[in-house]
């Protein structure tokens, strides 16, 4: 379902269902519950009553669910004659969310956040499936639709470990080039983004206090992902993100050189969110 339509259901919703959930007001706990539950339920729209800052959305999540998770947008809307606000929520991906309050998985079921059950994993799991499917799908059309005269390159495995996981890898068919060895993540990228907020304000010894959206507002205005700098983050399958010693210097470095560095960030990311909605 797009943000549009959900944006539509908000404004005119008169009850809560499955995909739209209504609040009159802010209660951290149950919000975080419900975003969680959406999430796991294939995402919808949760609606508070009033005016809700994404900053503080974002420090509520950090500290109720479980694995990380940002995938969602606040919008001001108006229900009948007051303020309210949307959260449109995309759905989790690859692992449900966890609500830490009771370490539980909750799902929707028709207007209210309950605790899983059976047919709730199964079908979480189908929709990973089917996602995967899509997925392939996908890279089998680029494959028939590469131009003349493109090649498929092969990734030649060398030695495994005891689980059978390649420790090192050819990327190139020519026999005297260099085996560069597979690096376990979990020891390159330690650090979930919780741990890096921990470690980042351990170094800045109290100049800051970063916060989890100070996180996302420097990874998204500086356009830090696996693929542009898989140096700092590594995004598992089933998982949140892991990040890299290299990460958190990084962090600690910028903000010796330009004491504004986070504060300019977030702002830099709001002014991008705001332009994104305007338009």
């Amino acid at each position: 379902m797009n943000a549009a339509r959900l944006l539509k259901r908000a404004a005119e919703a008169a009850r809560s269902s499955k995909r739209v959930q209504l609040h009159a007001a802010v209660e951290p706990a149950e919000l975080a519950r419900d975003i969680a539950a959406m999430a796991n339920s294939g995402g919808g729209v949760v609606v508070v009553g009033g005016a809700v800052a994404e900053e503080l959305l974002h420090e509520e999540l950090e500290q109720r669910v479980e694995p990380e998770f940002d995938a969602f947008e606040t919008h001001a809307i108006t229900r009948g004659d007051a303020p309210a606000t949307a959260i449109v929520v995309d759905a989790a991906i690859g692992a449900p969310l966890v609500f830490v309050d009771d370490g539980e998985l909750y799902f929707r079921h028709g207007s209210r956040s309950r605790r899983a059950n059976g047919a709730d994993v199964r079908d979480f799991i189908l929709r990973q499936l089917n996602a995967t499917r899509r997925q392939w799908i996908s890279n089998i059309r680029q494959v028939m639709h590469a131009p003349d005269r493109a090649e498929v390159a092969i990734v030649e495995t060398a030695e495994r470990d005891e689980e059978g996981r390649p420790t090192l890898i050819r990327l190139t068919t020519d026999p005297h080039a260099p085996l560069y060895g597979q690096v376990d993540p979990d020891l390159s990228h330690p650090y979930r983004q919780k741990e890096v907020i921990a470690e980042t304000n351990r170094r800045l010894d109290g100049r800051h206090d970063v916060n989890a959206f100070d996180v996302l507002s420097v990874r998204r205005v500086y356009e830090i992902t696996e693929e542009s700098r898989p140096e700092f983050v590594h995004v598992p399958k089933f998982g949140s993100p892991q990040y890299s010693d290299a990460f958190v210097d990084w962090l600690v470095e910028q903000d010796a050189r330009d004491p504004e560095f986070f504060a300019s960030a977030k702002a830099r990311y709001l002014a991008t969110r705001r332009s994104q909605k305007e338009g």
